[in-house]
């Protein structure tokens, strides 16, 4: 991804979709993937690249999922969904559930 660009999160609430305010500093590539993988930010919808305001929901969830399969760890409800969603079933499969 490119280093000079920023990253806005769309999430699904309770309420209804919001971009999640993050500070200017942090909204990086590797924050981005960081705050989702850890489940700082979670509920994600969408992932746009700015200043193109490109669409990389699809490389964000590949580099969350990356770091999922690094911990080993299964993989909760909410989280194998995503991963189904974005990038499909097989590699949700590729993930053990959380119990």
């Amino acid at each position: 991804m490119n280093a000079s660009s920023s990253y806005f999160i769309l999430c699904q609430f309770s309420t209804g979709r919001s971009w999640v305010e993050r500070d200017p500093a942090l909204m990086d590539w590797q924050s981005t993937i960081s705050d989702i993988s850890t489940g700082q930010i979670e509920n994600v919808v969408e992932v746009r690249e700015a200043p193109s305001w490109r669409d990389v929901t699809k490389d964000t969830a590949e580099a969350v999922i990356n770091e999922w399969a690094m911990d080993d760890e299964p993989v909760s409800y909410e989280r194998y969904s995503w991963i189904e969603q974005v990038i499909g079933t097989r590699a949700a499969r590729s993930f053990l559930r959380a119990s």
